[in-house]
């Protein structure tokens, strides 16, 4: 039982890594990477 439960929980996250990554791709290549470095500064300053 145990055993589905962190397959489901390493599938979730290896989901949620590859989705920021994309998104990452997505607002950087419409943007430029000076956009991702505002967003960063923004939400952690």
């Amino acid at each position: 039982m145990t055993a589905g439960w962190r397959s489901l929980l390493l599938w979730s996250a290896v989901a949620t890594i590859v989705a920021l990554i994309g998104v990452s791709f997505v607002l950087w290549g419409l943007n430029g990477p000076a956009y991702l470095i505002d967003l960063f500064e923004a939400y952690c300053t």
